[in-house]
């Protein structure tokens, strides 16, 4: 008896051992399985240093040469020409000390590009500003090329094309007084100021008198009188003569429905008669009468020091990066000899309107993570490249390793405690090295850069979706022949997202430039704690470049949405609840 109970007792205390070391093994588990996951998540942010996006050069494969081959580029546009759903290029190229091949128009068909047989776009110039926009509101796009004529050597200033509805070109320059013969045109861009439901032309000019075959260096406001018929009332809006322009951009910045515009320039130009307080970077709102009024108390907080001859302050975006709803500010640098003269990308935020209805700004460029970059950056954009709903900011400066690129694309990785919106950048290469610092000639060092094949820039690099996947690409023309221009075909492994375009009617321009789109949460609409993002349709902007009047909104996880459209000129709003996500709208 006494040894059947000892039995049990040893069996007893056997299975108390089993189960004690089975539940000290699953504990075990379970932590080693929490550690894994946090060791999972660690990794992640160790990891946070690598780049983000995917870019594939798909210039040569979808058809840009040997047509786009060996030019000098320094104007981009996209726009659907001929009304077939797909995006379409124009280059505009760059012709001084040494030649190039003419401007040039590709057609998308389908994805695949051909360089299309219309000669009357085929124009030599200097070109800067190219924009597409339906201009006399028939439904298709005119283009406007902006350029610094050059007689001796046959150069053509800024000129005008007509669309006859089906992706053919007019010239239509004789004559038009938005296409002087002599006028120094920079970047151009599109805004409706007084509301008359046509679109006026803006257009930036080259400091540099003589230089930029002009005996003037001063932007020019043309107002669209219709038929494609033009005026220029530069002084008539109230604005200052003799303010040189290499960007300029317009959007609504305080909110109230009408069109402004900021032009980028230097510091100041070889001395001449023009006093340095004329130049620099400047902001003009819209007095809803016609005419525009110079926020001069903003000056200071624009100026950008140690700008002035080859050292260019050129790019110009809006856009809402911390989703307060009001547009903020990104300029672009283009600084002579970048290793030696690296400088940062520049960033305002809009901190809403004073008693007067004028916007105040802050600049929160160090706060926002901005170092000096050793590359020239005149060309950036504020747009959402992996779709995750942070708006981040593309330049027109690109990396190289082991032969692929890596745009330099500034990473909004959102808000820090103190609400300020803080942006990455990845190391890719060993550029710039000792021997680049080095060196003092400009020649010398681009010499040195494009045949080590660690780097380059170009003056423009627009973004468009030109494939319709929901991603947006970028082209970057390059300066040199010897180094083929870039299609970069988007990637990224992203989020959903949402292209909005706007049709015009009733006193609104065709292609709903200025129209200020708002995306909110699903049954959320109006609600600021549940925006998502904002927008200002718009075709020029940034430098020396054109875009399609769609606003691109990356919307992460979210599946449906609620759309409200504020018209331009105060002309009402348009609203769509429950849309569904990954397509493009068009609201009318």
């Amino acid at each position: 008896m006494k040894n059947k109970w000892n039995n049990r007792v040893s069996l007893i205390f056997v299975a108390c051992v089993l189960i004690i070391a089975l539940a000290s093994l699953s504990f075990s588990m379970v932590n080693t399985t929490m550690n894994v996951k946090k060791k999972i998540k660690k990794s992640k942010n160790v990891d946070s240093t690598a780049y983000p996006f995917r870019f594939r050069d798909v210039g040569n494969a979808l058809g840009l040469f040997p047509a786009a081959a060996e030019i000098k580029g320094h104007a981009a546009a996209w726009g659907d020409v001929n009304g077939d759903n797909y995006v379409d290029l124009y280059i505009g190229t760059f012709e001084s000390s040494s030649p190039s091949k003419p401007n040039m128009l590709f057609i998308n068909k389908g994805g695949q590009f051909a360089l299309s047989n219309q000669e009357s776009v085929r124009i030599a110039t200097r070109s800067t500003g190219t924009i597409f926009a339906d201009l006399d509101n028939d439904g298709d796009l005119d283009l406007y090329v902006g350029s610094m004529p050059m007689v001796e050597k046959g150069l053509v200033g800024c000129s005008m094309f007509e669309n006859d509805g089906k992706g053919n070109f007019k010239n239509i320059s004789e004559n038009n007084a938005a296409c002087p013969i002599e006028f120094g045109g920079r970047s151009s861009t599109v805004l409706d100021y007084d509301g008359d439901g046509l679109l006026d032309i803006l257009v930036g000019e080259d400091p540099a008198k003589g230089y930029n075959g002009s005996p003037t260096h001063s932007f020019r406001l043309f107002h669209n009188e219709g038929n494609l018929k033009f005026k220029d009332i530069t002084s008539e809006a109230g604005l200052p003569l003799g303010i040189p322009g290499y960007g300029v951009a317009a959007a609504d910045v305080n909110n109230d429905g009408w069109p402004d515009f900021f032009v980028a320039c230097q510091g100041g130009v070889y001395g001449d008669e023009y006093a340095e307080s004329k130049m620099g970077n400047k902001l003009f709102i819209n007095n809803r009468n016609g005419t525009f009024t110079e926020i001069k108390s903003l000056n200071k907080l624009f100026e950008w020091k140690g700008a002035g001859g080859d050292k260019m302050v050129c790019g110009i975006s809006f856009g809402d990066i911390n989703g307060d709803g009001m547009l903020d500010i990104v300029l672009g640098p283009h600084f002579i000899l970048p290793a030696k003269n690296p400088q940062p990308l520049r960033l305002f935020v809009n901190s809403g309107n004073d008693n007067k209805g004028f916007p105040k700004f802050k600049e929160i460029t160090e706060e926002a993570g901005f170092k000096p970059i050793y590359m020239k950056q005149p060309h950036i954009e504020i747009q959402d490249m992996d779709n995750d709903g942070l708006p981040d900011i593309t330049t027109s400066a690109i990396r190289f390793k082991d032969g692929k690129p890596y745009p330099i694309i500034f990473r909004n990785t959102g808000l820090n405690k103190k609400g300020v919106p803080v942006f990455q950048d990845f190391k890719i290469n060993d550029y710039p090295t000792k021997e680049d610092f080095k060196i003092n000639k400009s020649s010398t060092f681009w010499d040195k850069t494009l045949m080590e094949g660690t780097a380059m820039y170009g003056a423009p690099a627009p973004t468009a979706d030109f494939n319709n996947d929901g991603k947006l690409d970028i082209f970057l023309t390059s300066w040199w022949p010897e180094k083929p221009s870039l299609l970069l075909k988007n990637e990224t492994v992203g989020g959903s997202w949402l292209n909005v375009a706007v049709i015009g009617n009733n006193g609104v321009n065709r292609m709903g430039v200025g129209a200020k789109v708002k995306i909110y949460k699903k049954g959320k609409l109006g609600s600021k704690n549940h925006l998502l993002g904002t927008q200002d349709i718009s075709v020029g902007y940034g430098y020396a470049s054109g875009h399609e009047a769609i606003t691109h909104f990356g919307l992460g996880n979210h599946k449906k949405v609620d759309v409200e459209v504020i018209l331009p000129n105060e002309k009402g709003k348009l609203f769509k609840r429950n849309v569904e996500v990954n397509q493009k709208i068009t609201i009318q």
